[in-house]
C-alpha cells in the first residue's frame, strides 16, 4: 500500500492522548528502540494511538503559539520501530499549511526511526500558492486539523 492510501483510510481512535504542556517525554513519540522525537517546553501537545485494520499508528499534535508552529505528524508501527508517513505543518516563519510526505511509495520502502526519510517532498512547494496562511490555533482546531487531514475517527460510540 502507498502512503497516500494510508492517510486516506479512516482510522480509529483507539488511545485517546491528552493535551500536555512543557517538554515531551521520551516515550510519548518513539521512533525506534534509542530513538525518539521530542518538543520543548513552550509546546502543548498530545499523542493518539490509532488503530487502522489491527496496525497501531500514532498521531502527534502540537502547537507553539509564541513561534505560530503547528505539527501534526502521522506514524506506524513496523517491528521495534516507527515509520512516520506524513506530516503537516505550519511554521510562522515562512506560513502556509504544508504536508511533508514520501509520495508514491510503498509502506515497506520507507526508512523506519527518522523523521524524514528518503524521498520527502513538501505539498504544496514553498513557490506555490497556499490556502491556509493564517495561523488560528488553540486546542480545539489544533485536533479538529490533524484529525481532518489524517481522516481519523473516535472510537465506536465516542464524541470527540
Amino acid at each position: 500500500m502507498r502512503v497516500q492510501g494510508v492517510v486516506a483510510k479512516p482510522k480509529v481512535v483507539s488511545k485517546a492522548g491528552e493535551w500536555k504542556s512543557g517538554k515531551m517525554a521520551r516515550t510519548a513519540f518513539p521512533l525506534h528502540r534509542n530513538r525518539s522525537f521530542t518538543l520543548g517546553a513552550h509546546w502543548s501537545w498530545r499523542v493518539d494511538v490509532l488503530d487502522l485494520k489491527g496496525t497501531e499508528m500514532r498521531l502527534l499534535t502540537a502547537f507553539e503559539p509564541s513561534k505560530q508552529n503547528f505539527l501534526a505528524w502521522l506514524s506506524y508501527k513496523r517491528g521495534d520501530s516507527y515509520v512516520v508517513l506524513a506530516r503537516l505543518e505550519f511554521h510562522g516563519t515562512h506560513p502556509g499549511l504544508h504536508a511533508h510526505a514520501v509520495c508514491n511509495s510503498d509502506l515497506e520502502d520507507i526508512t523506519a526511526g527518522v523523521v524524514k526519510p528518503f524521498g520527502t517532498r513538501r505539498l504544496p512547494e514553498a513557490t506555490k500558492t497556499h490556502r491556509r496562511v493564517k495561523y488560528e490555533m488553540t486546542e480545539a482546531t489544533a485536533l479538529s486539523t490533524a484529525f481532518k487531514f489524517f481522516n481519523v475517527q473516535g472510537a465506536e460510540g465516542e464524541m470527540l
